[in-house]
């Protein structure tokens, strides 16, 4: 990646490791995370010669017309030097992010900045191919899909080029979680669930977010900090 006879653009839109893509099942979508953003820019553009803010007077709630959670819109000033014209060049685009179910609007607007900082990055490269559609999601092989040309670039770094089984053993985490939350619900499993249903109302997508949590590393303790914080915002606002 760091072979200069490539152009900035590809050395920006190089493919990420398979694990990096992952798959948004309440946005339909495929994905990278910021940190992967972030770290690509780092490598290429070094620490200290790009930058971004959200542009907090341009913040708005947007109502969904089909009834869905609203969603956070924020425009992201995002700006890089360029070492050739010796000057800073600078990108806006907007970024936003649901509301989801105890979800606090604060991080709501984070995840929003996040977002505008990513399709700003994009611009200039990174995970260009992302953003063009060339890595897609099989739902019937349950599997992250990328461009066949990867596969050469993943054996030329040594990297792990099996996508379906790489996605596969995702997959079975993520259910063998789900399975052991159905059939051994914990005390703190209780405490979460109690805190989900006051919270959104019903038990809906409780389970999904459970395991992506847990898959993410999240003990359950902190779960249930998390959720026990939510709930007493909730019923402060409620009494304010």
């Amino acid at each position: 990646m760091a072979n200069e006879a490539m152009s900035l653009f590809e050395r920006l839109n190089a493919p990420f490791p398979y694990s990096a893509y992952q798959y948004d099942s309440f946005g339909d979508r495929c994905y990278i995370s910021g940190q992967s953003v972030t770290e690509r820019l780092n490598e290429v553009l070094g620490v200290g010669f790009w930058k971004y803010q959200g542009l907090y007077e341009t913040e708005k709630i947007v109502q969904d017309p089909n009834g869905k959670n609203p969603r956070v819109k924020i425009y992201v000033e995002f700006s890089f030097f360029n070492p050739d014209l010796k000057e800073w060049i600078t990108f806006i685009d907007v970024g936003s992010e649901q509301v989801k179910s105890g979800m606090h609007e604060g991080d709501a607007t984070k995840s929003a900045i996040t977002d505008g900082m990513k399709k700003c990055a994009s611009r200039i490269g990174v995970a260009s191919d992302l953003y063009k559609g060339l890595i897609t999601w099989d739902k019937q092989k349950q599997a992250i899909i990328v461009p066949d040309h990867y596969h050469s670039y993943y054996h030329e770094q040594g990297w792990e080029s099996k996508a379906p089984h790489s996605n596969h053993t995702r997959n079975s985490k993520k259910s063998e979680l789900t399975e052991k939350l159905k059939n051994k619900a914990s005390a703190l499993q209780n405490q979460m669930k109690t805190a989900w249903q006051e919270l959104a109302g019903s038990l809906d997508g409780f389970d999904e977010w459970y395991a992506k949590k847990r898959q993410e590393g999240v003990t359950e303790q902190q779960l249930v900090n998390w959720l026990k914080k939510k709930l007493q915002e909730k019923r402060s606002a409620a009494s304010a």
